[in-house]
């Protein structure tokens, strides 16, 4: 048996890396074009495919701006404020199915 490379959805659905969405934050990180990151940057925006095609927030708590003037601090407190905002809304509805 060999095993199949590349990358694959939790489904087992093959992820041709060129049709991942690359969010307007990745263009704006130093990391956007450092080999040592093109893999976890990728896994990343994979894992977060449906949300960047909705248009939600996409979450990148390892972005490092390659403006000095973008305010880091800002933009990590923005996706932490909307992160919590997402988990509260979920585990809303988890309740509300449990009752």
């Amino acid at each position: 048996m060999s095993l199949k490379e590349g990358y694959f959805s939790d489904d087992g659905k093959e992820i041709d890396p060129l049709t991942v969405p690359l969010p307007a934050l990745c263009s704006s990180c130093l990391k956007n074009n450092d080999a040592n990151e093109e893999v976890p940057c990728l896994l990343n925006r994979m894992d977060q495919m449906e949300e960047i095609r909705k248009g939600e927030m996409f979450l990148c708590f390892a972005y490092e701006p390659n403006d000095p003037s973008v305010n880091k601090k800002q933009i990590l407190c923005d996706m932490e404020k909307y992160w919590a905002e997402q988990n509260r809304k979920y585990l809303a509805q988890k309740k509300k199915k449990r009752v």
